[in-house]
């Protein structure tokens, strides 16, 4: 769609507004995830919880990327695609590797060819946060952004670039194998503390700019009468902001629930060889 002759919204076709082709990508998705983690010939176990996780994660990849809010976001309101940028990647990476069987991980991660490699290299804690923030800086750059809404090619890469990158950032932390992680809890704190940090400069230079930055969303039809260009842009920069103090707060719900967990199962164990002593030393 060329933004400069942008349809008003109730001239797309249902195929635009709700992508029925990627709603059935993601429902065969769900399917070969429930293949493979059913009761019947279970190749990799998991958990109610892990299916929780995964089935919303697919459901909030369609929401972001299949329901009318991605061709709104893209074409109309820099709002809503805010919204959608922090579903696609701080909130569907999470959701996907928390669902993920833990056995399948192990697995992949023993293998020893160059995909293989290049993972183990992308998820290292320094590396997986020196690549995502600095994409998604490059990203909200004026003339970055608008060349790429321009073409959908570009757009596409684009997107399943950071949506790779998101997950490699999210793994040091959200790791949810044992075997398989990198930081402590301490260091996970501090992890998230800096990447949010890191997220801040591109909110605020959006949030507190003057001018219209984008080009996209200065001559398509108005959806919102209160929300002209530059208040739809400040907006989503404070969406954006917001969401993201949000999702990591609950983050950092979780590895403080988990550190105190381990530290407590730590100190029943310990209580429980004292007092297993005392019995030896009694008998």
């Amino acid at each position: 769609m060329n933004h400069h002759m942008a349809q008003s919204v109730d001239q797309l076709s249902f195929f635009s507004l709700y992508r029925p082709d990627l709603f059935i990508l993601i429902a065969l998705l769900g399917m070969m995830y429930y293949r493979y983690t059913g009761k019947q010939r279970v190749p990799y176990e998991t958990t109610k919880l892990q299916k929780f996780f995964f089935t919303s994660g697919l459901i909030f990849l369609y929401i972001a990327k299949g329901s009318p809010m991605s061709i709104i976001g893209h074409h109309y309101l820099f709002s809503v695609h805010m919204v959608e940028m922090a579903i696609s990647y701080l909130v569907v990476p999470p959701l996907l590797l928390l669902g993920t069987p833990h056995a399948l991980f192990i697995r992949l991660f023993q293998k020893n060819n160059a995909v293989m490699k290049s993972v183990r290299f992308l998820t290292k804690p320094l590396i997986a946060l020196l690549v995502f923030i600095p994409l998604f800086s490059i990203y909200h750059l004026p003339i970055v952004f608008d060349t790429i809404m321009k073409y959908g090619i570009l757009a596409f890469v684009a997107h399943t670039v950071l949506f790779i990158t998101a997950v490699t950032m999210w793994w040091p932390v959200l790791c949810p194998v044992q075997e398989l992680a990198i930081l402590t809890d301490l260091k996970k704190v501090f992890y998230v503390f800096g990447s949010g940090m890191l997220l801040t400069p591109a909110c605020a230079l959006i949030m507190f700019s003057k001018t219209v930055m984008y080009e996209t969303y200065q001559h398509v039809p108005q959806l919102l009468a209160y929300l002209p260009p530059a208040e739809d842009q400040a907006t989503g920069g404070i969406i954006m902001k917001v969401l993201q103090e949000l999702i990591y707060g609950l983050i950092l719900g979780r590895i403080f629930y988990q550190w105190v967990k381990r530290e407590r199962a730590k100190d029943r164990e310990e209580l429980a060889a004292i007092q297993m002593k005392t019995k030896a030393g009694r008998i």
